[in-house]
């Protein structure tokens, strides 16, 4: 899974955010400074191409665009290359990891545990 770039990231907030949108709505939705028209149909191509963005033909020359991909299902193929990449798979060593940083209170750890014990 390749990571997506910034601004792909940008195009693919607005569509996880309004859904199925033609690239005029996904231009006049993007953040400021807004890229010219031509700039997100390359990124819409790009996403298209990857398989992160589908289109409907609604009639000559006019699509919807729409994410093939949840936010939640790509969070969690970043997430799960990035523990493989920095902690050798473990989940317990980038926990761990954010416990150190102070990213993570108990709290919030307990919260995370009684999370896991609901689903057993």
């Amino acid at each position: 899974m390749k990571k997506l770039t910034d601004k792909e990231l940008a195009v693919m907030n607005v569509l996880w955010d309004c859904g199925a949108l033609s690239m005029r709505d996904i231009v006049e939705r993007m953040p400021e400074p807004q890229p010219h028209f031509n700039t997100v149909a390359t990124f819409v191509r790009r996403l298209e191409q990857g398989g992160m963005i589908k289109h409907r033909e609604l009639g000559a020359r006019f699509f919807l665009y729409e994410p093939a991909m949840s936010r939640e299902r790509y969070a969690e193929l970043v997430n799960k290359e990035s523990v493989n990449r920095f902690f050798n798979g473990s989940y317990m060593d980038f926990i761990s990891c954010l416990v150190n940083q102070e990213e993570v209170s108990i709290e919030e750890l307990k919260e995370l545990i009684n999370m896991v014990e609901k689903r057993k």
